[in-house]
């Protein structure tokens, strides 16, 4: 694979690079390792963590391939081939393989190892933050796609009139959300000038199964219910987030959140949290970390329940409600230690 300029053409025409700019792209171009395949090389087995990932030269061909959870020979389930990225989960967390994967054809590849990824996220560079929020683009449309292969969807839309929002009368507000309060003063600042507050006398829509996702929600007090198809799957309290997915990759809700009585909630659109993440605010950084995070999960989760190709129909979800599960993820945009509070994230199998 050619060097310099082209090489930077190159990634630039890659998906997974696209909303990188130019002038960044050389904070990834550091970061790639040239190797050659050969036929039959095993790049990583089924069950074995993450520790790298590839971009596909010309003529590369990879295959994947599962294992039949009863035993029996391996089933493959996917080819990558030139241009094309393998193993991007891997830059996200070194949770276990889902498949093998196997050089079919031989050839050039450039390699990327999560150790130096990690390096730029821990960093909050920019280049890495923006790869992230393609990582997890991909994912949702991945997670929808199984989702809906195990559940199909209702293709019902329901309409929530909206609810007023205000600005915010202070920054000093912003602490009555208990993970923000560990944030530094200067980006309460910036936060305080991009939330609004949503306030409710009794139950009320936020928004409805099937429409577009155009904000992300904090609840400050009160409770918030999710349901599907008439039925309740969840309900979240003081400290939760949701509807963060749908505004990282402009997609649809899944399902309907309604408050169950008298609430607060901040409300973050999506054209604001676009402006934190085009302008490097690490608060929106550490968002689209966490929802990396969470749909790598959950990825892995809905692949789990569906069976290998020609074997029947997918198995029903069964998979506990959690109203408020914790995640060991500091709000904390710096990297201090999280504190007491810490973020409660909605599942996000709900959100999608």
């Amino acid at each position: 694979m050619a060097d310099g300029a082209s090489l930077q053409s190159f990634m630039q025409s890659i998906p997974l690079f696209e909303l990188v700019q130019p002038e960044q792209m050389m904070d990834i171009l550091r970061l790639l390792r040239p190797v050659t395949f050969e036929p039959g090389q095993v790049l990583f087995h089924e069950g074995e963590p993450g520790t790298a990932f590839w971009v596909l030269g010309p003529e590369v061909e990879v295959a994947f391939s599962t294992t039949p959870k009863g035993g029996g020979r391996p089933v493959v389930v996917a080819y990558a081939r030139h241009g094309e990225t393998i193993g991007e989960m891997a830059l996200v967390d070194s949770g276990p393989r889902s498949a093998t994967a196997t050089v079919i054809m031989g050839g050039p590849a450039h390699q990327i190892n999560a150790v130096d990824f990690a390096v730029l996220r821990e960093g909050f560079n920019p280049a890495a933050y923006k790869v992230l929020r393609k990582i997890c683009m991909d994912l949702c449309t991945k997670l929808r796609a199984t989702d809906n292969r195990i559940v199909p969807p209702s293709g019902e839309v329901i309409s929530a009139p909206p609810l007023d929002a205000k600005p915010l009368s202070s920054p000093a507000v912003l602490d009555d959300f208990p993970p923000f309060r560990s944030l530094p003063q200067v980006v309460k600042l910036a936060l305080a000038q991009k939330l609004k507050l949503v306030e409710t006398d009794g139950v009320a829509p936020v928004f409805g199964e099937g429409a577009k996702g155009d904000a992300a929600y904090f609840v400050v007090d009160g409770e918030v219910t999710v349901g599907r198809s008439g039925k309740t799957l969840a309900s979240m309290g003081k400290g939760a987030m949701f509807g963060m997915v749908a505004v990282i990759d402009n997609g649809g809700r899944s399902a309907s959140c309604v408050t169950a009585g008298p609430a607060r909630l901040f409300k973050l659109e999506q054209e604001e949290f676009d402006l934190l993440f085009q302008t490097g605010n690490r608060f929106a950084y550490t968002l689209v970390d966490l929802v990396a995070r969470q749909l790598v999960e959950h990825v892995r989760g809905a692949n789990a329940l569906l069976p290998p190709p020609g074997q029947g129909p997918a198995r029903p979800i069964r998979r506990p409600i959690d109203p408020k599960p914790r995640l060991p993820v500091t709000m904390d945009p710096v990297g201090a230690a999280a504190g007491e509070e810490e973020l409660e994230v909605l599942p996000l199998y709900l959100e999608l």
